[in-house]
């Protein structure tokens, strides 16, 4: 999270490792593929993700994917994901394109080494991704994944075209110990289970922050309880077993019922190492991930190092997914990001100079400096801005979406950070998070101040209970756009007859004129005001919209509420 940028990249990974593939991107000091040292050359860019080529001729994207990253024994049912739509960029080509438009997709899903059937059905070309249920009575659960093969055929052309596409399907023997924690595909939250739970999963949304070891968690079960009675259910304890002798802090932990991040972010390079630590934290009971890489773009780490990491943790604890932080804007977003099954952002714009760096005396641009924020223009939007990059990069990859969680500034100083965010800057950029999709949130560095303790705690407790965590979890939020260029940054999330919104004012100053935002649906009644102290009134919009209206609006101001339809 915060970094001292060192002169040259000495990066070597040991242990059963082709050496040859892991050398140091360059020799020329750079952050984020950028010189940054005075009087080093301006060289070109390089590590840029470019969007994809755009086919003249439409093509059908065929995707699948387990609902969950992982089903155990004890659940008698999983489900896979499929969608199908109209491309320009990924898929492939249909013969009947012009002749016959494609309106829906039959295919049959199958375990490609026994070829047992797992479902047959039809989807709608164009339509929000299906969800299909199938039993695991004929499958015997295993560490290893099954790989599975979708075989479809769109209905309607007169050709004969077959479209493949597979995924693999981990379905494992269940745990009556330690922790065990999934990813859901469909609405990118996490569930956890362990002996709280009677080990039956639970959704849960993780808040909480990056934690110094020596100096606040270190062998005080006193400590830990209090940080959790904040309101953080989550902590990355910046250590590891490989700093000495931690066990009693583990210990604590997962008396606490806290959940961790473990890092690795000191020895992910060695595979070795990461191999001893395995079975020291994989089967305790508040395990939450592994946390491999600490910012490797911006470190410039051997481009498949991330992956080597993840690839050896799969495979020796699928019961837990691997988180890791990317720095930079757009700096080998593809080979990094391949290491992980849920990606962090941590841009840090308050207080910066986002386009001279003090420490090293340079400009900053797109293709020279360090300024302690990655192309940033020094505004909370770089957060949500970050957030949506890292969405369409995936897209443009043809990926199915990882979740991302957003690692938030509660920290100054480094020789690039002016002052500290104030706690309205604070509440502001957590709820941009999670109106951009974020399904976590994780900030360095605790301990901090007191205002911003504060502004976190009372915004955890809020994130991480019912009803708000049941609509983070449930579902994906959808942006509002005001008319009229408004500094407002709105989205909802939607449930049954209920649509949670979350509202943020971006303009520093307080406005006094009427404020609103149009809702596409029909509201009846705000149910509960849930963060802020802005009420809002209703009114009939066009075309059965609601239009939510208040009178004024201070600087940085953040609302949730829950409403009626």
């Amino acid at each position: 999270m915060i970094w001292t940028t060192t002169a040259l990249a000495l990066l070597v990974v040991v242990g059963e490792t082709d050496q040859s593939s892991m050398m140091p991107l360059s020799d020329i000091p750079r952050w984020c593929g950028k010189p940054y040292q005075k009087g080093l050359p301006n060289l070109p860019p390089h590590g840029v993700l470019q969007p994809p080529a755009v086919s003249s001729d439409p093509m059908l994207f065929v995707q699948v994917t387990s609902r969950h990253s992982i089903y155990d024994s004890s659940e008698p049912t999983g489900e896979l994901i499929v969608q199908a739509s109209i491309s320009y960029t990924h898929g492939e080509s249909f013969k009947d394109a012009a002749s016959a438009p494609l309106e829906s997709l039959g295919f049959d899903i199958r375990v490609e080494d026994t070829d047992l059937l797992l479902l047959s059905a039809s989807i709608d070309i164009n339509a929000r991704p299906q969800v299909f249920e199938f039993p695991f009575s004929a499958l015997t659960p295993r560490l290893k994944p099954f790989h599975v093969i979708l075989h479809g055929g769109p209905v309607g052309a007169s050709g004969h075209e077959k479209y493949i596409t597979t995924t693999d399907l981990y379905y494992l023997p269940s745990k009556n110990s330690g922790s065990t924690v999934k990813i859901d595909n469909l609405n990118g939250g996490m569930l956890v289970a362990n002996h709280i739970t009677n080990y039956a999963f639970e959704a849960f949304f993780s808040f909480g922050f990056y934690t110094s070891c020596s100096g606040y968690l270190n062998y005080s079960l006193a400590n830990v309880l209090a940080y959790r009675d904040l309101g953080f259910n989550a902590v990355n304890p910046v250590c590891a077993f490989t700093d000495g002798d931690l066990e009693y802090l583990y210990d604590c932990l997962d008396e606490a019922n806290l959940w961790y991040q473990y890092d690795m972010r000191g020895s992910y390079l060695n595979l070795s190492t990461v191999a001893e630590q395995i079975p020291l934290i994989k089967d305790r009971s508040a395990f939450l991930s592994w946390y491999t890489a600490d910012e490797p773009d911006g470190w410039q780490h051997p481009l498949n190092a991330t992956l080597a990491a993840y690839t050896l943790l799969k495979e020796q604890d699928p019961y837990h997914p691997t988180g890791l932080v990317l720095n930079c804007d757009n700096y080998y977003f593809e080979q990094y990001s391949a290491g992980a099954d849920y990606l962090m952002e941590d841009a840090y714009p308050i207080g910066i100079n986002p386009i001279y760096s003090r420490p090293w005396d340079t400009t900053c641009n797109e293709t020279y400096g360090d300024c302690g924020c990655d192309n940033c223009v020094g505004g909370l939007q770089d957060v949500s801005d970050r957030l949506d990059s890292y969405f369409v990069y995936q897209d443009w990859l043809g990926e199915w979406q990882k979740p991302l969680w957003a690692i938030l500034q509660a920290f100054s100083g480094e020789g690039y950070w002016d002052r500290d965010p104030t706690m309205k800057e604070s509440w502001a950029m957590m709820l941009l998070s999670l109106n951009h999709g974020a399904k976590a949130i994780m900030s360095w560095l605790f301990p901090t101040t007191d205002p911003l303790s504060a502004a976190h705690a009372a915004f955890a407790k809020v994130a991480t209970s019912a009803p708000v965590s049941s609509f983070l979890m449930s579902t994906q939020p959808t942006r509002i756009a005001p008319e009229g260029g408004s500094l407002l940054d709105v989205a909802y999330w939607g449930v049954e007859k209920q649509v949670m919104v979350g509202l943020v004012n971006l303009d520093y100053y307080d406005s006094h004129r009427t404020v609103s935002v149009e809702l596409p649906m029909t509201i009846n009644r705000v149910a509960l005001q849930l963060w802020g102290s802005r009420s809002w009134s209703l009114s009939r919009g066009p075309n059965d919209s609601t239009i939510m209206s208040t009178q004024g609006l201070e600087g940085f101001a953040t609302s949730i509420f829950i409403l009626d339809m």
